[in-house]
């Protein structure tokens, strides 16, 4: 009978009786570098694998909480970069849509998945300014336009705008140029005949 006490005795000090400890340091400590090394290579898919497992350990700590979140966006905005260079556009926003669905609280792949549905529109978008055929219609174009990629403004598209918006200028000139009617010629009063001598 004292066997039998003592051996589970053994068993219950063995397995910690059920309770939570937390993980060896240097199984913690070989994580963190993994975890490191993973962000310094770019591999934030492994990276946010990681991380996930240091939060676990330790999710109390925010520094760690923060790290995981820009790794776990990192790993969907990657290769939703990828589609968008090999001009994948709606493959990239499945992408994102997937990330989104997967982390819900993640803000920045929502706010990127909204930037690349504003991409998907750009072609047309920019195609209506092009095919603008008179100033009215030109400038609710442009104002579709840059109300529509308002989050992907660059410089280069900044001065895009900028000049379409000269171009809008001119042709409202030559419209009203055409379009003027010539003022009538004012004949001048017919004098009276001199009289007579």
């Amino acid at each position: 009978m004292l066997t039998i006490a003592a051996v589970l005795c053994l068993a219950g000090g063995v397995t910690g009786c059920g309770k939570a400890h937390p993980a060896p340091p240097v199984e913690r400590n070989s994580l963190i570098l993994r975890f490191f090394n993973s962000m310094t290579t770019a591999d934030a898919a492994a990276a946010s694998e990681q991380g996930e497992k240091l939060r676990q350990m330790d999710n109390a700590n925010d520094y760690i909480i923060k790290l995981v979140t820009i790794q776990q966006s990192n790993a969907y905005l990657q290769r939703a970069q990828g589609e968008i260079n090999a001009g994948n556009i709606d493959k990239a926003l499945e992408i994102l849509n997937e990330g989104v669905k997967t982390y819900p609280g993640n803000r920045d792949l929502s706010r990127q998945r909204g930037r690349v549905r504003q991409l998907r529109n750009a072609k047309m978008l920019l195609n209506e300014m092009k095919e603008a055929k008179n100033s009215a219609a030109m400038s609710a174009a442009l104002t579709a336009a840059s109300t529509g990629l308002s989050a992907n403004m660059t410089p280069k598209l900044q001065a895009y705008f900028n000049s379409y918006k000269l171009k809008i200028d001119e042709t409202a000139r030559e419209e009203a140029a055409r379009t003027a009617t010539p003022e009538p010629t004012v004949n001048p009063a017919a004098t009276p005949p001199a009289p007579e001598k």
